[in-house]
């Protein structure tokens, strides 16, 4: 038998959402933040430039959800399968 602990799958689960949840909240916020700053400084207070800052945060955010929930499609990423102990 194992004498290690095992974690449910449920928390990894739990784990794994709350990490793409916070993820989602701060790139989000901080391309949209990007965005606004950018708008008024640079771009005399045009709205393209937030819409594209808030699309980036966003989209590194569900790239790093589809690292997180499938690490199989990281390049160059191998899995090996455990040799059973006897």
């Amino acid at each position: 038998m194992s004498t290690k602990n095992k974690i449910p799958s449920e928390d990894i689960l739990a784990q794994k959402w709350d990490r793409t949840l916070s993820n989602f909240i701060v790139k989000t916020g901080l391309g949209l933040s990007v965005g606004i700053v950018a708008s008024a400084l640079l771009f005399k207070k045009r709205t393209w430039p937030i819409a594209i800052a808030t699309g980036w945060g966003f989209g590194t955010a569900y790239a790093d959800a589809q690292r997180i929930f499938h690490p199989s499609n990281i390049p160059g990423a191998r899995f090996e399968k455990e040799k059973p102990s006897v």
